[in-house]
């Protein structure tokens, strides 16, 4: 099975499929790379890319270290680095559902080079690094005594629509400690998300249900960036939003058609 290591020795599992330009699929916390399968977007996607599916640290067939020092936002961009090293791929799009768009940000930011154009699925919201401090015990607590079944309550309540049963296996069958370490380390985070925006001039594109948005802080983060847009699907949340690819894949489509072509006339910064 495909497998790399990671700069600090971690096994990482990934997928290819289809040919074309390249795109990085890089999920959230919880599921594994067959989601993106599950909810339909490999099958389009690779009629027009090479598909690099990732299972990060602490997901699916990768290794699941403990610890909040080996699960960082800066050990995700080092994976995602060395997994595109592996692959020799210079430069990729990079497709990210819900946290994902932290490691996905950060490596615009940190590693402008190695991305073309990014999309990210989920909402935005801007909370400080005293805030999270400030809840982060109490919801390690929580994660610990009901593992993931809050957090499905929680995605279930904000929809309109039922979640599929499906998914919250998938999310069930994910090792919890992985995440309660990634929160542990997300106050003392050097690099701040929020912060970064202004700089990143990759072309990003998200797509956010309005039901996880209500506050529209996902428009104004991509309002902050040199080439940001965002696109609000109607009457979805966090997970239904994902899911319903028939609905996000024409936007994204697009959108990659545009990041291709600006990239061959050298108008994507880095690209030349």
């Amino acid at each position: 099975m495909p497998h790399l290591s990671s700069p600090d020795g971690v096994r990482l599992y990934y997928e290819l499929e289809g040919e074309g330009e390249p795109i990085l699929l890089h999920l959230g916390a919880g599921c594994d790379l067959e989601l993106w399968r599950a909810a339909g977007y490999v099958e389009t996607l690779a009629r027009h890319h090479r598909c690099i599916l990732f299972d990060h640290r602490g997901h699916g067939r990768s290794d699941q270290p403990l610890g909040s020092e080996a699960n960082t936002n800066d050990s995700y961009v080092a994976d995602i680095v060395a997994l595109l090293d592996h692959l020799e791929v210079t430069r990729t799009a990079f497709w990210g559902y819900s946290n994902a768009v932290y490691p996905a940000l950060q490596l615009a930011d940190t590693h402008p080079e190695r991305v073309s154009g990014i999309v990210l699925s989920g909402g935005f919201g801007n909370v400080t690094r005293e805030q999270l401090a400030a809840t982060v015990e109490a919801r390690v607590k929580t994660l610990r005594e009901n593992r993931w079944e809050l957090m499905i309550a929680d995605f279930e309540k904000e929809e309109v629509r039922e979640v599929p049963e499906w998914m919250k296996e998938r999310i069930r069958a994910t090792a919890i400690e992985p995440m309660i370490a990634w929160r542990q380390a997300r106050p003392h985070w050097a690099w701040d998300p929020w912060d970064a925006l202004p700089r990143i001039k990759t072309p990003t594109l998200f797509i956010v249900g309005e039901l996880e948005d209500p506050d529209g802080e996902t428009a104004e983060a991509a309002a902050l960036m040199p080439d940001g847009s965002c696109v609000v699907l109607p009457g979805l949340g966090h997970i239904n939003a994902f899911l319903r690819s028939d609905l996000a894949l024409p936007h994204a489509l697009q959108f990659l058609a545009a990041v291709t072509k600006a990239q061959g006339e050298g108008m994507i910064p880095g690209s030349t």
